[in-house]
């Protein structure tokens, strides 16, 4: 993997291990391995592998330790940005006695994940390790091993094709004594179109080979195809609690956790684009947005494009969390003017709201809010970014004033 992705300060080691232990804890919390309700009290020693003496761990232990025997199929659940990627990959490498960041090198493991049908079958054709499919699929893989909790996508598909679960079937029944995992992020993309690679897994699932644990992960159960769920064990995630927020920010002098819950809706993903904000830089997003729809000047809508457009092409976990704080930013106005009550205990946060409703008065907070998410849909529908953003401040200054 690159340089980058496989340097990580102590500070980002800490928040892995924080992360890690609070998204076990509330799957277990949900799902039938919950034996009783103790408080989590151990330590990480290394971050690719459960450790401790808890009761909850202990049940995590013995569930995989029966996995590990059978021919299991598990379904892992819930909203996105609730950790579910990371405990699949924990789990996997628990029932390989691997260590996480080994998976991708693991011959043992079959990885699935929505990509076109071209870009899988020049991967399986693939004789060298220098195509650029081969490259691509590397470092997707690398990314979600190095920080499973950051949310990574191989493309842009929201499709899973029959070629993948062709590869699968060649793999998993090839006679082996070693046990074999086989991860399908975003599972609800065999549905796909006519549901060909669903139905065609099914078939596996109902006569799966000896040694062999498959674990589905999905944002989107209500799409995956129902005989698939019948034929899985579900385990639901949940997202941070408000107090589980308190705990693992404990160490940020900056930001309270009322606010990081109400600024992330507790979201993993959103949380992990929150640790590389301070306070002036949040400050900085909503007033250089604000700047840019009441046309403070050509400065500040042709600045404010061209950092909005650098962040998307930068990453998009930090683009989503960018657009995200000005909407919520938003919401926090409409709050104020409706007498609803808040505590974000971010004192700058809040006095630029009540500023900015102050100076426009007839602002439409419900269509700025509706603007930005007409903003977000062209941009996933591929429409051109600059164009788009021109669309919404020009839409936004009228609902501004």
């Amino acid at each position: 993997p690159p340089r980058s992705t496989l340097s990580s300060s102590s500070a980002a080691s800490d928040v892995y291990k924080r992360q890690l232990l609070f998204m076990v804890s509330r799957a277990l919390e949900n799902s039938e391995l919950k034996k009783e309700n103790e408080e989590l009290k151990q330590q990480v020693r290394r971050t690719d592998m459960i450790v401790g003496k808890s009761s909850i761990i202990n049940s995590v232990r013995q569930t995989i330790a029966i996995v590990s025997q059978t021919n299991s199929r598990v379904l892992i659940l819930g909203s996105s940005g609730s950790g579910k990627e990371a405990l699949a990959l924990q789990f996997a490498a628990q029932v390989l006695s691997s260590k996480m960041t080994d998976l991708v090198s693991n011959e043992n493991i079959t990885f699935i994940a929505p990509a076109s049908k071209d870009f899988y079958q020049n991967l399986f054709k693939s004789k060298t390790f220098e195509t650029d499919e081969y490259n691509h699929w590397k470092e997707f893989l690398s990314n979600k091993m190095y920080n499973p909790f950051l949310k990574k996508v191989l493309s842009d598909s929201n499709n899973i094709p029959v070629v993948t679960i062709n590869n699968l079937k060649e793999k998993i029944y090839f006679k082996t004594n070693s046990r074999k995992i086989v991860v399908i992020f975003n599972s609800e993309a065999l549905s796909h179109g006519s549901g060909e690679s669903a139905n065609m897994l099914l078939k596996v699932l109902e006569e799966p080979p000896s040694n062999t644990t498959f674990i589905l992960v999905t944002d989107y159960i209500d799409k995956v195809m129902p005989t698939i769920k019948s034929r899985c064990q579900s385990v639901f995630v949940p997202r941070l609690t408000n107090d589980s927020i308190a705990q693992f920010f404990a160490k940020n002098n900056q930001l309270s956790s009322n606010f990081i819950s109400f600024i992330t809706d507790n979201n993993l993903n959103a949380l992990n684009s929150l640790n590389s904000f301070d306070k002036e830089e949040i400050l900085d997003c909503i007033k250089d947005y604000f700047n840019a729809i009441r046309y403070k000047n050509a400065e500040s809508i042709s600045g404010f494009i061209d950092r909005i457009e650098n962040l998307y092409k930068s990453s998009r976990n930090e683009f989503d969390f960018h657009i995200s704080v000005i909407g919520k930013f938003i919401k926090l106005i409409s709050m104020i003017n409706q007498s609803v009550g808040y505590d974000i205990e971010f004192e700058e946060f809040e006095e630029l709201a009540l500023i900015i409703n102050k100076k426009y008065e007839n602002m439409d907070q419900l269509k700025l809010i509706e603007i930005i998410v007409e903003f977000t849909s062209s941009v996933d529908g591929n429409a051109n970014l600059r164009l788009s953003l021109m669309n919404m401040i020009i839409n936004s200054n009228k609902a501004l004033n």
